[in-house]
């Protein structure tokens, strides 16, 4: 990742970019968002009510990965910056993300640089988890990267879209990484009926989303969809499904506050 000096940086509206910067000679450096906005920023109180999301997404053979930022306010806006993997720091950009505890975000406008806001990197659970499905896929180009980026982004935006496809927040139990897998990547057999309920879950591997049979009722009540849970394939193949409008129902038992009480053994990564 390249390391930049805040004060010389020129952004044009709407665009964001990660950088390396040293707050001192002596400081190693650290990992910075940069932004600016299309319209200008009304600051409350100094608060500008930023909101972090993230998410990895396979688009051809290519694993995206995209932070985002959304202001909330009178200046609503988003933000979305990609990171690769295989870029030539790339290893080390990740890592660096999955440790350090702040985040500076530096906003800028025609003037140059504008103000900074120190906000708690919660990005780093999800930087955290991303070394296995990524180490496991092809590595890609340059080339291929900057190619899927264009194209994705061609297919998803505007970024309020994109800001609701993603999954992963800082509040979030589990990163829920879209496409690290699919469905005809699982090691084993997955019945045909199941396969429309496949999910790579990061925490617990390759999962069928489920109706847990403690929360039957809740989906008898309203909408079965929104009762599904992501176990472990193992889990659930083992347990056995009924269908309950058109949704599978198995005997794993929901502990609220815990989740689904699944075996360790059965999580599959």
């Amino acid at each position: 990742m390249e390391l930049v000096n805040p004060d010389d940086l020129r952004l044009v509206p709407g665009e964001s970019m990660q950088a390396m910067f040293s707050l001192n000679p002596e400081d190693p450096g650290q990992v910075g968002l940069f932004v600016r906005a299309v319209s200008e920023i009304e600051r409350a109180n100094g608060d500008l009510g930023i909101l972090q999301r993230a998410g990895l997404i396979r688009f051809d053979d290519v694993l995206l990965v995209v932070t985002m930022l959304k202001l909330q306010g009178p200046s609503e806006e988003l933000f979305d910056i990609w990171w690769n993997y295989h870029g030539p720091s790339g290893k080390q950009d990740f890592r660096q993300m999955s440790e350090q505890d702040k985040l500076r975000i530096h906003f800028y406008s025609n003037q140059g640089k504008e103000f900074i806001v120190d906000a708690e990197n919660g990005f780093r659970k999800f930087f955290a988890q991303l070394g296995e499905p990524l180490d496991k896929a092809p590595a890609w180009t340059d080339i291929e990267f900057h190619r899927a980026v264009r194209s994705f982004c061609a297919e998803s935006y505007p970024k309020d879209r994109l800001w609701e496809m993603i999954e992963f927040s800082p509040e979030s139990k589990s990163p829920g990484l879209k496409g690290a897998f699919t469905v005809d990547e699982y090691p084993g057999i997955i019945p045909a009926e199941l396969k429309p309920f496949y999910e790579y879950v990061s925490d617990l591997g390759h999962c069928i989303k489920i109706i847990p049979s403690t929360n039957e009722a809740e989906a008898s009540e309203g909408d079965p969809a929104s009762q599904l849970l992501p176990a472990p394939v193992k889990t659930v193949l083992r347990c056995g499904v009924r269908w309950k409008a058109g949704h599978p129902v198995a005997p794993i038992p929901f502990i609220p506050g815990h989740g689904l009480a699944v075996p360790p053994d059965d999580v599959e990564l």
